[in-house]
Parts: structure tokens; C-alpha cells; sequence
């Protein structure tokens, strides 16, 4: 049975406008982005909407004649070439590029060719982008095509489009970094969960649609979860290294000493270095990496940027997962039944990991995508605030575009409604913040799974208190 396609309205529409552009004008577009997001299944589901005439290659770790002969196997295959051996055009990559002219030139109608897994090819063939330039500007970009390359390699990919590189400036149907799904995205998954059930597995699987498509939702959440992570050869099981030799890391030790250390809450360079015995300048470029690859993220007190000030943070929820839960248990997975270590390990830290680690997260998602038409805040900007010394923090400070600011707390809170106390607490930190300008005229907000009690609900019915609770009837 087909996987269901859920969402990714603008990439799609990014698409559909480079394949209905005016012809015969040629379309090139770039996609890349972290595995596992859904980037071929993309193409796949785009291309096959009104059955678009097309060939997709998807390159392999092999030498450059047999990838060559590869496609041009898809070629012929889908362009037709009587006549024409596959050998005869896998003799180099220009006569594989004149095939592709004579085969569209004064075609009616666009064709689209897809290189998947390009960084493979440019590890074999480190002057095909130099050839594809050449190509595309003398031919290329007269003919009725859409061409297409996508990769997993992050920097590779990103390297194609900078300025000092052959092909810069020849991506008219744009350069597309393909995010991961947000939180409500992910809830498309599971239509017959609850909403607390829907943000556990958010906060397991994260936003990578290739983990949620192996979930079977007929079955209990911890179930699959330790199905599908915990168990002893499961499928997620080497996931993690996977990923890491993916990404052409030499010495995963670092990397994975680094995302454990954040994982378990030492999130400042200092203690990430004492914690993992790293030098200062290595740390600083293992740091820099996972950075760049969107698995860790650096972030400052709201409105601050002092480099003293930064913390980092895991910015995937499946490697948080991972980094919390399954890599400190391994040892004992082993040895013990994996539903007891659940109950012993995972379940009763689990609601303060989803709470401080995943659901601030989502909520931040909701203000950037709801709080105007929900709310009737226009915000500019959100973020965390912490003090200097450790006393207050605000789980959100957002600047409206009215200058004004709104001040809120999220509450995990799966079991029981948030009630009144939580808001004085809110109001309590409001009269600590620094900043005047935070404080006058604020509106507060409270995030809760679970609710919210009557007398909470009370106030906020009350202007004067310029209070919004967002619960589960809103958070989906």
C-alpha cells in the first residue's frame, strides 16, 4: 500500500510553478536537505500528479562509468532512443547531456530529469557541475525541461549554489532546503490518537515523515515506540550511525559525546567540554557542524546576544529522544525485557523531557503559525528568557508589532488542567524581567495539554487580565 502524503502545500506549489513555467524556457531547482525528510517521496508524489513525463535516477556509491550507464538507462527509457545502446551514451557525461538535447529539443510539453543523490556523483565525477554550467547555459536552458537535483549531503549541496561555484545563478525554479514537518503536520499521521499521544510521538519520532510512516497506529503508543527504538534489532535501532556516516563524519565519537552531553542538559560550551573532555578548538568545530546540520541549535535570552549568554539545544526531537532515552540505555536493553525498562527508565521521565524539551518547541510553532488568526497577535519575533543567575525563565517572550510584548508559560500538563497558580507564577516572573518595556501593557499566555481549570478559565474571560489559554481544543 501506498505511504499517504501529508502537507508540504509550498513545496509542492514551488514545483508546480517551475513545471507550468512558460516555455520553452528550462527550469533548474535545487533540493537538498537532511535524510529521511521526505525529499524523494516529494519529487516521487509531485511527478506523478497528472503523470508528468519524467526520468529519476537515483545515484549509488559506485564508480562514475557505472553510474553513467545508469542513467543512461533511465534516459532511454524514458525519452525512447532507437537505435541507441546505453553504452554508446554512457561513454562521458557530455554525450549523456547532448542525448538529453536531442531527445527535447522542440518537444511539446516539459520534461523533468531528476539526479537524486547528486553528491554521489560529484564524489566520482568532481567536474560535472563545471559540465552541467557549460551545458546548461548553451542548451540546457533553451529546452523544455525541469531539471532537478536533489541530495542528502548537506554541505556538498549547499556548496553548489555559492556564489564562487560553477553553477550559481542557474537555479531558476530556486534553491529549496526541504524542512522537517512541524508538529501538526505529524498529527496528520495519527488521525485516531489523542493529542497527547499525537505530541508523545512528536517528541519521539520528530519531524522526519520516513520514522512516522513505520508507526502502525492501530497499535498502543509505547508499543510501537519500543518496538520500533528500544527493542534489540529493531528498525531505528543503528538509525543514529546511519546518519552520521551519512554525513561523511570521519569520527562520530565527538558528535555523539556532544549530543548526549546537550541531551542530558549541559547545554553551555563550558559544561559541554567538561562533560566531554573535548578541546576547546575541536569542540567549537564539532559544535559548528552539527549546527549546520540542523541537529543541534544555538540559543540566546530573548533580545540578547552575548556570546556568554548562548546555550545549545537539541533541535531534533528524534535525536533528543535518542540522546536522552535509548543511548544511556543500551547496556540494559540487552539483558532486560525493553516494556520493563519502559516502565522503569523511560515512562516516569518522560512527561518532564516532553515539557521542557518538546512542547516548548511546540508552542513557539503554534504563536509563528496561529497567534495572528487565533489570537489577533501580530508577533515579529519569539524566543526564551532566562536570568543571569538562574531564577526566572520564561518559556516565551514574543515582540508584537505594536511594540507591545507577550509573556507565556507551556505546561506539559498531560494528566490534569493547569490551574490558577501557574498564572500567578507567570505574573510573578513578569514583575522580575529586566526590561520595562516587557511589562507594561503585557499579554500573557498559558499552553497546556491538559487544560485548564474553571477559575483560570474565568480570568481569562476577563480583558483586564489580556490573558490567552491555549489548550488542546487549539493546539490542533
Amino acid at each position: 500500500m501506498d505511504q499517504p502524503f501529508y502537507n508540504r502545500t509550498n513545496e509542492l506549489a514551488t514545483l508546480d510553478r517551475a513545471w507550468n513555467a512558460r516555455q520553452p524556457a528550462g527550469q533548474f531547482l535545487l533540493l537538498y536537505g537532511r535524510r529521511r525528510l521526505g525529499k524523494t517521496y516529494l519529487l516521487q508524489h509531485f511527478f506523478a500528479l497528472g503523470d508528468k513525463p519524467h526520468a529519476y535516477y537515483l545515484a549509488d556509491q559506485t564508480t562514475a562509468p557505472a553510474q553513467r550507464l545508469a542513467l543512461a538507462e533511465a534516459l532511454l527509457a524514458a525519452l525512447g532512443g532507437e537505435g541507441v545502446a546505453p553504452e554508446e551514451l554512457a561513454v562521458s557525461w557530455n554525450a549523456l547531456l547532448r542525448f538529453v538535447t536531442q531527445q527535447c529539443k522542440g518537444r511539446e510539453g516539459r520534461f523533468g530529469l531528476i539526479l537524486d543523490e547528486f553528491p554521489y556523483l560529484v564524489a566520482q565525477s568532481p567536474e560535472l557541475p563545471s559540465l552541467l554550467q557549460a551545458w546548461w547555459d548553451r542548451e540546457g536552458s533553451a529546452l523544455p525541461l525541469f531539471l532537478v537535483l536533489c541530495g542528502s549531503q548537506l554541505s556538498v549541496m549547499e556548496a553548489l549554489g555559492e556564489t564562487t561555484a560553477p553553477l550559481y545563478g542557474r537555479f531558476t525554479a530556486g534553491v529549496l532546503r526541504l524542512p522537517p514537518l512541524s508538529y501538526d503536520e505529524v498529527a496528520l499521521f495519527y488521525p485516531d490518537y489523542t493529542l497527547a499521544e499525537k505530541l508523545t510521538l512528536y517528541g519521539v519520532f520528530g519531524g522526519a515523515p520516513r520514522y512516522h510512516a513505520l508507526v502502525d497506529p492501530a497499535r498502543p503508543v509505547k508499543d510501537e515506540v519500543i518496538d520500533l527504538l528500544l527493542r534489540p534489532r529493531a528498525a531505528l535501532e543503528n538509525e543514529v550511525a546511519f546518519l552520521l556516516s551519512s554525513e561523511a563524519v570521519r569520527d562520530p565519537a565527538p558528535y555523539n559525546a556532544v549530543l548526549a552531553a546537550v541531551a542530558q542538559g549541559d547545554t553551555q560550551f563550558g559544561r559541554i567540554q567538561d562533560r566531554t573532555g573535548i578541546e576547546r578548538g575541536s569542540l567549537s568545530f564539532v559544535l559548528a557542524r552539527l549546527l549546520e546540520l540542523g541537529w543541534l541549535r544555538r540559543e540566546f535570552p530573548f533580545e540578547e546576544s552575548g556570546e556568554r549568554r548562548a546555550l545549545y539545544r537539541i533541535a531534533d526531537p528524534f535525536l533528543g529522544f535518542w540522546y536522552r532515552f535509548v543511548q544511556p540505555l543500551r547496556s540494559a536493553l540487552t539483558f532486560r525485557d525493553p516494556s520493563t525498562i519502559w516502565d522503569e527508565r523511560v515512562a516516569p521521565q518522560l512527561p518532564q523531557y516532553l515539557g521542557e524539551q518538546v512542547f516548548e518547541s511546540i508552542c513557539h510553532q503554534w504563536l509563528r503559525k496561529r497567534a495572528e488568526s487565533d489570537l489577533g497577535l501580530a508577533l515579529e519575533s519569539s524566543g526564551r528568557w532566562w536570568s543571569r543567575d538562574g531564577q526566572v525563565e520564561l518559556d516565551v517572550v514574543a515582540r508584537r508589532s505594536n511594540g507591545g510584548y507577550l509573556l507565556g508559560e507551556c505546561k506539559w500538563s498531560g494528566a490534569r488542567p493547569v490551574d490558577v497558580g501557574v498564572y500567578a507564577e507567570l505574573l510573578a516572573k513578569e514583575s522580575r524581567v529586566p526590561d520595562p518595556r516587557w511589562r507594561e501593557g503585557a499579554t500573557r499566555a498559558l499552553f497546556s495539554v491538559g487544560g485548564f481549570s474553571p477559575e483560570l478559565e474565568s480570568l481569562s474571560r476577563d480583558p483586564a487580565n489580556r490573558l490567552h489559554l491555549i489548550g488542546p481544543d487549539r493546539l490542533l
